[in-house]
């Protein structure tokens, strides 16, 4: 898109973009948008506008409208959408559907040595605090139904079955472990509102702190222990020694303290962050990443396998 189409877009926010645009790589998940441009405004000010698809159009204002809320409750890290001069947060122009947030400038993370900065998960950690803490009333208004994670690996398992039987065999002990161990509970699970994608990467650091949290698309109802399962399942990804490590450690430590989770929730702490893998198994095989995908299915034997001396070292059996 030439500049001149983005001086008319940003007129609708009162803002004109600056002679020249330096590239900027954005971090998230580029997918979730149909595009999306760093601009820079004649004052400094630099911005990310996004255009989004028509299907997406009633999601993606519940999300903006759910950041907004999360801003005015106090919690930090969000950065929400702005208004345009209408009071709306999607603006349609030449039959193309933009939003405009700040962009937020951060330190880039370190992927191999991340997990030794025992601050990033103090900070993640207060993260998931305040965002409970602040979540009830729920701040999604459309919420929509209670996602299932019992249903998504049930599903799973059944595409594999019909298709790719040889993963459902290697996958037998782990969906096994979880029909008996955790669907059963799920039911009667306390739930609350969760980021549902809330990993190291989804975050913009700054020197010692979260400067921003991102990619929000996944939010929503969920159990109330989600987003610190999904989490503990990445370090875990990233370094199985992690898991009862001091950085796992001081963030189940943290969380436990302040009292978020109900004693049910830890009880079967372990068995959630197992059933949230199936969700990046699919990743993989959608992104046709063999590689990670057979990792990823020895990592989730190798949690079920282990679950009872990792919950050990968590202080949780």
């Amino acid at each position: 898109m030439e500049l001149g189409h983005y001086t008319k877009i940003l007129r609708n926010w009162r803002l004109e973009p600056a002679d020249t645009q330096d590239a900027v790589e954005l971090p998230g998940s580029p997918e979730r948008t149909v595009s999306r441009k760093a601009i820079t405004d004649t004052e400094g000010r630099r911005w990310v506008l996004e255009e989004v698809a028509e299907e997406s159009y009633s999601r993606k204002l519940a999300i903006a409208e759910t950041m907004e809320t999360l801003k005015t409750r106090g919690l930090d890290g969000i950065h929400p959408y702005e208004r345009n001069t209408l009071g709306q947060l999607i603006t349609c122009y030449a039959g193309r559907l933009c939003m405009l947030r700040p962009h937020v400038a951060g330190i880039p993370l370190n992927r191999k040595n991340w997990l030794e900065e025992s601050w990033r998960a103090e900070a993640m950690a207060h993260h998931l605090i305040k965002m409970q803490l602040i979540s009830e009333p729920s701040p999604l208004q459309n919420v929509g139904p209670l996602f299932s994670i019992a249903d998504f690996v049930k599903r799973r398992t059944e595409v594999f079955r019909k298709h790719r039987n040889e993963l459902a065999e290697a996958l037998e002990p782990v969906f096994n472990n979880l029909e008996k161990n955790l669907f059963p509970k799920l039911g009667k699970a306390p739930t609350s509102f969760c980021h549902g994608d809330f990993h190291p990467l989804n975050i913009i650091w700054g020197e010692k702190s979260i400067q921003s949290v991102i990619d929000w698309e996944f939010c929503g109802l969920k159990p109330e222990a989600y987003d610190a399962a999904l989490l503990v399942g990445c370090i875990g990804f990233d370094n199985p020694d992690a898991l009862i490590g001091d950085f796992t450690g001081t963030l189940i430590k943290k969380t436990s303290a302040a009292a978020i989770f109900s004693p049910e929730s830890w009880e079967w702490f372990i068995d959630l962050v197992i059933a949230i893998r199936y969700g990046w198994l699919a990743e993989w095989m959608r992104t046709n990443d063999e590689s990670a995908r057979d990792l990823e299915m020895l990592y989730m034997n190798l949690l079920t396998t282990q679950k009872g001396y990792i919950a050990d070292k968590w202080g949780l059996s």
